[in-house]
């Protein structure tokens, strides 16, 4: 790990962690004998989580028939893979510190829109859906964990890059000698998650400049190009135009793939928003 890394963690006085459950949960993705009944059980003893799940499962972007009192009830209502998505969704976005002149509101929100996409995309390449959607939702930490210990090289990264100069991560690596993409894959290590995700946040930034990039890790690149291009307005004429289409191909995914399904993935919605209230 570069010095300089460790310097931007010995600067965090409290780093994030996350409940128990929601490591447990990310660690068992790929496990089918994982028992969510029992995880669904150690949820309820979650207040902070509990709640959040609650509170979001009755409201409108939900449109559930009738008020759902408990996590068993949310559990038979949405289904096991849902409730592990909000567990996920809701113990990250709890973990994280409200930071000063940061918009945590619209960092979630393009989070939240990067999982959706990125795991709509590992599903067309039969991946992992549930690692791309929890790859997309916590990829971008690093850039939270950069503006908390270095806020003011933050800032002028984030100036840099509204005004489109050179890529993120290129002004990242020479401003910092490391990309948000590395600082998310360290925290994910200290967070003790498994290889396959840290390997996927890691080849995310740049990933054809890894050897053999992780098939999730590009589907990741890709997702969160289109969110970024929606978040700032920008037309889906415009997004085919600019798409980085050697990411893509190294998927088996073409120009003419996202000509037919790019707006299909544009009009996908997470039903996350609030959470980060």
């Amino acid at each position: 790990m570069p010095i300089q890394m460790n310097q931007l963690f010995d600067n965090i006085p409290k780093l994030p962690q996350i409940p128990e459950v929601v490591r447990t949960i990310i660690n068992q993705l790929n496990d089918p004998r994982a028992e969510m009944l029992d995880i669904a059980k150690n949820v309820e003893k979650e207040q902070v989580i509990s709640l959040k799940i609650l509170r979001l499962v009755n409201s409108a972007h939900f449109g559930l028939s009738r008020k759902i009192s408990s996590i068993d009830e949310a559990t038979v209502m949405l289904g096991m893979n849902q409730l592990k998505t909000l567990v996920i969704a809701s113990g990250i976005v709890s973990s994280m510190p409200k930071i000063e002149n940061f918009d945590i509101r619209k960092f979630w929100s393009n989070c939240f829109r990067t999982a959706v996409y990125a795991k709509w995309l590992a599903e067309r390449i039969s991946n992992s859906g549930e690692i791309a959607y929890t790859a997309g939702l916590i990829g971008n930490l690093g850039n939270l964990l950069i503006h908390i210990g270095l806020p003011s090289e933050a800032n002028e990264i984030d100036q840099h890059t509204r005004a489109g100069r050179s890529s993120r991560a290129n002004f990242e690596r020479t401003c910092l000698g490391f990309t948000n993409q590395d600082v998310c894959a360290e925290l994910c290590r200290r967070w003790k998650f498994g290889g396959e995700l840290v390997e996927a946040i890691q080849h995310s930034g740049e990933p054809l400049t890894f050897e053999q990039p992780s098939p999730i890790a590009c589907c990741l690149h890709l997702a969160q190009f289109i969110s970024d291009a929606v978040e700032k307005g920008t037309s889906e004429e415009d997004i085919l135009a600019a798409l980085p289409l050697p990411v893509a191909e190294k998927i088996g995914l073409s120009a003419t793939f996202f000509n037919a399904h790019l707006a299909e993935i544009m009009a996908l919605q997470s039903k996350l928003e609030g959470l980060a209230d």
